[in-house]
């Protein structure tokens, strides 16, 4: 698989889209997306937002989690300043979870003081053979000198890329 560069939102808009995105130009990518993106676009409205979850929800994307990203999106979700109950919290997690591929990806651990905030997310991609990974960390999207088998992108460049990419949609049954 070939190399993409991590770049920055900026020029993303710019760059031709990585042909690790769409292996056959037709198909969903698989995509791992991160917990801040996941939660903006369960809890906030925008028509970021709702364009991202039409995308998960009609298979133009495979969003993909493993327990380590599931574990850090429920306790996001319970987090006190949301102020959910366990049945709103259910009810979020209902909005994703059906649309979301499971990976195996032994020994990656949820987010922690102890490793970089994204390891996990970076983790999942490389075991699920991610073609995007979607993160709204400034530290990842300006990374320079990464080189990574997936493209990362802010949420705004992966959604034009769905909408300009000849995805046939393919929902999860």
């Amino acid at each position: 698989m070939p190399m993409t560069r991590v770049s920055d939102p900026a020029s993303t808009l710019n760059d031709p889209i990585p042909p690790t995105v769409q292996p056959d130009g037709t198909r969903p990518p698989r995509v791992v997306i991160d917990t801040a993106v996941i939660v903006s676009a369960l809890v906030f409205g925008g028509s970021q937002s709702a364009r991202l979850r039409r995308a998960w929800r009609h298979g133009y994307c495979r969003p993909m989690l493993c327990r380590a990203t599931l574990i850090d999106l429920m306790q996001a979700l319970a987090r006190p300043e949301f102020g959910f109950t366990p049945h709103e919290q259910q009810t979020l997690l209902g909005e994703f979870l059906p649309h979301a591929l499971k990976v195996r990806a032994p020994g990656v651990l949820p987010p922690d003081a102890s490793q970089p905030l994204m390891l996990p997310f970076v983790q999942l991609a490389l075991a699920g053979r991610a073609h995007v990974l979607v993160s709204a960390d400034a530290a990842l999207l300006t990374a320079r000198g990464t080189t990574l088998p997936f493209a990362v992108m802010a949420l705004e460049p992966f959604l034009l890329m769905l909408r300009d990419s000849p995805i046939n949609p393919q929902p999860l049954r």
